[in-house]
């Protein structure tokens, strides 16, 4: 269950920072897009979008695959967490692409 959970994670992870990245790298005419995370949102103006985003990939992975291999914390802990670090950016994912309706912008290949 904890690969499962891991494996959700991560690739939710990557598809938050995806559409992230789409709904801010560029200006989008008649809309105001921001990031809503503060911490998030000084990391892109203190490093860059492309740079910020990556950090946090490789934070968050690192998070995911310590707390699969880790003997420190307990499975139902691992399991928690797990499952927060799943469904915090399945919600943001959710967001993003409803923000991308709303201002017209469609996922690469779609």
């Amino acid at each position: 269950m904890r690969f499962l959970l891991a494996s959700l994670a991560i690739v939710l992870n990557l598809l938050d920072n995806l559409t992230t990245y789409l709904c801010l790298s560029e200006p989008i005419r008649g809309f105001e897009v921001f990031e809503a995370n503060p911490l998030a949102a000084w990391g892109f103006s203190t490093m860059g979008l492309l740079e910020g985003l990556l950090l946090e990939s490789l934070l968050s992975t690192a998070a995911v695959l310590f707390l699969v291999a880790t003997r420190h914390v307990p499975v139902r802990g691992k399991l928690a967490v797990l499952g927060i670090m799943a469904a915090l950016p399945a919600w943001a994912v959710a967001n993003n692409l409803q923000v991308m309706r709303e201002i017209g912008l469609q996922l690469p290949g779609f």
